[in-house]
C-alpha cells in the first residue's frame, strides 16, 4: 500500500506477474463476493491478512511540571504555525486565530478563576454547585457544571472541563476504568483535579475509608492524596425508628448535615496560594488548542497542494510500467522517481530532505509494503476486476501499470497522513518514526480498498492507458 514505491513500483511489476497466477484460481469465487470480499478473501487465502492493531501503550507517566518558559514556548509554537499559514495560504482569514493569540498573551494577568464541576450522571454535580455558589468565594471565582461524562458526548464535555482552571471531579464509589483514563488524560494536560467521593452518607464508615484508601493508592502518581476528599453535598434524610414503652413503633426522618467543609477549606487555600499556577495551566492548554486548530487549517491547505503531486507521480508510475510490463523498468529509476515524490511532498509539508535520504526512506517503505502483503492483494484484486474487460485484459502491462499507479497513490496518501502529524522542520531531516508511518499505511489501505473505489480507479487508469497507447 502506500509507500513510495521506490522499489514498490518495481516490486509491483514483478510481484504482479507472480501473484496474478494465484489470482486466477480465485476469480470464479471472488466474482460473487461483496465490496470488501475480493480484498478480504485474497488476503486470507494467501495467508497475509495480519492486520493486527498494534498494542497501543498509553503513556501514563506524570508530566513535567509546567513552567512559565514552557507556556511561552507553546504560545510561540502556535504563533509560528499561524505565520506559516499566512505565508502558504494568503487568502485564509486569520482574524479569529490572531485574536485568540492576542487573548492568550493577556491571560497572564487574569485574576479570576473558572472551576468546573464534572463527573458521571447522578454524582451530585448540581447540588455541589449550588452549595459552592452560596459559599462567598467572591466574584472572581466562577463555578460551572459540565454535562455528564461517560456519555456519547463525553469527549466534548472533557474539553469543557479542560478549559477551566480547576476541576472538581465527583464520584459515588470506586473509579471505573473509563473514569481512571479520563483522570490520566487530565493529568497529562496539566489539569489540576480535586477528586470528590460524594454521597458519603450512603456508605458505611468502614467502606468509605476503604474506598478513599484505594483511590489514593491507585492515583498516587496522578492526584496528590490531599486532593482526594469525601463529601456529602445533598445527604439523604435519615429514617429514625423508635420503640415506645407501650409497644408502638414511632418513625420519622431527620435531615443530615451537609459535609463540604474539607472541600471548602481546601478550595480557599488553593485559590489564595496557587491561582497563578492554575491560570498558567489553562493558558498552556489554550495555546495547544490554538496550535491544533491552526495546524488543521494548514494541513487542509497543504493537502490541496499535495494531491496533484501524488496524481502526477501515480500516472508516471503507470505509464512507465505500461511501457515495461515484464518488469524491465530499472530499479534505480523506479526508486529515484518515488524518491522525488517524497522530496516534493516533504517540501509542501516543510519536511526538508535530500534526494539520497528520500531514496533510502523509499526503499524501507517498499519493503514495508511488501511485508504487509499489499502487492499480492492489490494484484489479485486487479486481475479479478480486469478479467471482466477482455480488451483491457489483453494488454500485458495493464495489471502492472494500474497496480503501480494505485500503490503509488496509497503511498502518497500515507505520507500526507504522516507529515500532517510532524513538527515543521526546515533542516535536513532523516529521523523517521517507522511505526507511526506503518500505522498510516495500514489506515490509508483500509480506507481505499473498497471494490467500488478500485473499480473506479481502474476506469480512470484504463482511460489514461488508452490515451497513452493511442
Amino acid at each position: 500500500m502506500t509507500v513510495r514505491l521506490g522499489k514498490p513500483i518495481l516490486v509491483t511489476g514483478i510481484g504482479i506477474t507472480i501473484a496474478f497466477t494465484l489470482g486466477e484460481t480465485l476469480n470464479s469465487t471472488l466474482s460473487e463476493i461483496g465490496s470488501w470480499g475480493i480484498f478480504g478473501a485474497i488476503a486470507l487465502g494467501a495467508g497475509i491478512w495480519f492486520w493486527q492493531k498494534p498494542n497501543t501503550k498509553i503513556d501514563f507517566s506524570h508530566p513535567t511540571p509546567l513552567s512559565l518558559e514552557k507556556v511561552k514556548q507553546a504560545i510561540s509554537k502556535a504563533e509560528n504555525i499561524i505565520n506559516y499559514l499566512a505565508k502558504e495560504d494568503p487568502n485564509q482569514d486569520l482574524t479569529p486565530l490572531k485574536t485568540s493569540l492576542s487573548q492568550l498573551n493577556q491571560e497572564f494577568s487574569r485574576q479570576d478563576l473558572k472551576i468546573a464541576i464534572t463527573g458521571a450522571r447522578k454524582t451530585g454535580k448540581t447540588a455541589l454547585k449550588k452549595l459552592l455558589e452560596s459559599g462567598n468565594f467572591g466574584e472572581s471565582v466562577a463555578f460551572m457544571e459540565t454535562e455528564p461524562l461517560l456519555t456519547l458526548d463525553s469527549t466534548a464535555n472533557q474539553k469543557k472541563a479542560l478549559a477551566s482552571d480547576l476541576v472538581l471531579y465527583l464520584i459515588n464509589g470506586d473509579l471505573s476504568d473509563s473514569e481512571w483514563q479520563i483522570l490520566q488524560q487530565f493529568d497529562r494536560m496539566h489539569q489540576r483535579v480535586i477528586l470528590l467521593l460524594n454521597k458519603q452518607d450512603r456508605l458505611p464508615a468502614e467502606t468509605r475509608e476503604e474506598i478513599l484508601l484505594s483511590l489514593k493508592q491507585r492515583l498516587k502518581e496522578t492526584i496528590p492524596s490531599h486532593h482526594i476528599l469525601a463529601i456529602a453535598a445533598a445527604p439523604e434524610p435519615l429514617k429514625v425508628r423508635q420503640h415506645q414503652s407501650n409497644g408502638e413503633i414511632k418513625e420519622w426522618t431527620e435531615t443530615q448535615t451537609v459535609v463540604i467543609d474539607p472541600l471548602d477549606n481546601h478550595l480557599r487555600q488553593i485559590i489564595e496560594q496557587e491561582k497563578s499556577e492554575l491560570v498558567l495551566g489553562t493558558i498552556w492548554r489554550q495555546a495547544l488548542e490554538l496550535a491544533k486548530e491552526t495546524k488543521q487549517l494548514l494541513n487542509q491547505s497543504r493537502r490541496k497542494k499535495a494531491l496533484p503531486v501524488i496524481e502526477q507521480y501515480q500516472w508516471i508510475a503507470a505509464t512507465a510500467t505500461f511501457a515495461n510490463p515484464l518488469a524491465a523498468l530499472d530499479l534505480v529509476l523506479a526508486a529515484a522517481t518515488n524518491a522525488q515524490m517524497l522530496v516534493d511532498l516533504g517540501a509542501i509539508y516543510q519536511q526538508k530532505m535530500s534526494l539520497e535520504q528520500a531514496k533510502t526512506a523509499m526503499t524501507t517503505l517498499g519493503k514495508m509494503m511488501v511485508q504487509l502483503g499489499m502487492v499480492e492483494v492489490t494484484t489479485q484484486a486487479l486481475g479479478t476486476i480486469l478479467k471482466g474487460n477482455a480488451i483491457t485484459y489483453i494488454a500485458g502491462g495493464t495489471v502492472q501499470g494500474i497496480g503501480a499507479a494505485y500503490l503509488t497513490r496509497l503511498a502518497g496518501l500515507s505520507l500526507i497522513e504522516y507529515f500532517q502529524e510532524q513538527e515543521i522542520n526546515e533542516q535536513l531531516n532523516n529521523d523517521w518514526n517507522w511505526t507511526s508511518l506503518q500505522n498510516k499505511v495500514k489506515q490509508v489501505w483500509e480506507q481505499n480498498q473498497r471494490l467500488a473505489f478500485l473499480q473506479d480507479f481502474v476506469k480512470q487508469t484504463s482511460a489514461r492507458w488508452s490515451a497513452f497507447s493511442g
